[in-house]
């Protein structure tokens, strides 16, 4: 005769169910934030709200990461036009993979090749996109902290693009894109902007 599942696996089951309903209801409201190709004020505060009220999932992936970000750039009760461009990376990576055919076909990254090296001292760094990293402000204080200069927009004079790798396979129909297409055009006119992957920006961290 079967053994009767103890009150621990039940439980567990009822958890684990919980957290799929919720994660495919989070995967639903973040293609509902994207299908107008930009994210408001008032649906990055909706969806943190319903982060709050939904924290069985928080210890999962895509919520872990949302909620984190999310509170990083409400701390200050305004979602500012570089914010809102990395919330929109983030929520199409949340709704790519879930997708029914929706999602924009990825497209390569214009990178350096090969890949240069990171110097620091008196170098200008512009951060775009969504970092597996941290915040944007998490970059700037690395930079800051190795004799770098961040940089908030594109110039010719800017010496490092570097693009976070999270959602960065849709980056021609992110609000970043702009950022990468003028540090490619500005490279094929001879400005010394280099272009290069969060991955190897991490990886002469070490």
């Amino acid at each position: 005769m079967a053994r009767e599942p103890n009150d621990y696996a039940l439980r567990s089951i009822h958890a684990d169910r919980i957290v799929k309903r919720q994660i495919d209801e989070l995967v639903g409201l973040a293609k509902g934030a994207l299908l107008d190709g930009k994210v408001e004020q008032h649906e990055a505060d909706g969806i943190l709200a319903w982060l709050h009220g939904n924290v069985e999932c928080l210890d999962t992936w895509p919520a872990s990461v949302l909620y984190d970000r999310l509170r990083a750039m409400l701390a200050d009760g305004v979602l500012d036009p570089d914010e809102a461009g990395e919330l929109l990376g983030l929520l199409m990576q949340i709704a790519a993979p879930a997708g029914l055919g929706a999602a924009p076909a990825p497209s390569t990254l214009p990178l350096t090749a090969p890949a240069p090296e990171i110097l620091y001292p008196g170098r200008s760094f512009c951060f775009t996109g969504v970092f597996e990293f941290g915040s944007r402000a998490d970059c700037h204080e690395v930079v800051l902290a190795h004799g770098g200069e961040p940089a908030k927009g594109v110039t010719k004079k800017l010496n490092y693009l570097v693009i976070g790798s999270v959602g960065s396979d849709f980056w021609r129909h992110s609000s970043f894109g702009t950022k990468i297409l003028k540090a490619a055009q500005y490279s094929e006119e001879g400005a010394g902007i280099a272009i290069v992957s969060e991955a190897h920006w991490v990886s002469r961290l070490r």
